[in-house]
């Protein structure tokens, strides 16, 4: 009987430190992730809406605890990759090139090769790589086929993503109105975006 004990309190000790290295392990992505957000004025904060309007969708659909947290996360990090691209395309003032946008489109792929080199978040790893994929097919970095099975985290990050970026500012347009980016969100349902994410959000 003390055998088994002392055996459960080993057991214990080693999974409360388990989960202490998996928390640094967060807060240093996250703190990556916050210098990625605040390089570039023109998407500061965006992180922090994105897992605003990420788990209003998971309350929207009542996903389980456990899902909302991984969806959480995934959406705090899911421009880590931005660490990958060169700052100057990430700082540009006008129009990106055709050159520009195959490098920023690298940034999901990037992102999930970081996390999963941290060896504790695989279970969001293919939801930052898919956070880019359309609905009905392609997408980047992988072009999925129509109907593909994309992570429902990645389905969701996808249109708070996009809200949030229709909402903002850039160097080369204005910010959409609340309403033109909700109409844009409605019109592409089904297309670029899952149908029962959308109308989740704008539930």
């Amino acid at each position: 009987m003390v055998k088994i004990t002392k055996i459960f309190i080993k057991s214990v000790r080693r999974l409360i430190k388990i989960k202490m290295v998996k928390r640094e392990h967060l807060n240093v992505v996250k703190t990556l992730a916050k210098i990625i957000d605040a390089n570039d004025p023109y998407t500061r904060g965006h992180c922090d809406k994105v897992v605003k309007y990420s788990l209003r969708i998971c309350k929207k659909m009542k996903l389980p605890r456990s899902q909302v947290e991984s969806i959480k996360t995934a959406s705090q990090l899911h421009d880590i990759g931005k660490l990958g691209v060169d700052l100057t395309i990430l700082r540009k003032s006008e129009p990106l090139t055709r050159e520009d946008w195959q490098s920023i489109k690298t940034h999901p792929e990037i992102g999930a090769r970081i996390v999963q080199q941290t060896g504790f978040f695989n279970d969001i790893v293919p939801i930052i790589r898919h956070h880019h994929a359309r609905y009905d097919g392609g997408g980047y970095p992988d072009t999925l086929r129509k109907n593909s099975k994309i992570p429902l985290g990645a389905r969701i990050i996808a249109v708070a993503d996009a809200f949030d970026a229709m909402t903002s500012d850039r160097p080369y347009r204005k910010a959409m109105t609340t309403e033109e980016a909700i109409a844009e969100l409605q019109r592409c349902a089904g297309s670029q975006f899952d149908p029962e994410v959308v109308l989740a959000f704008l539930g």
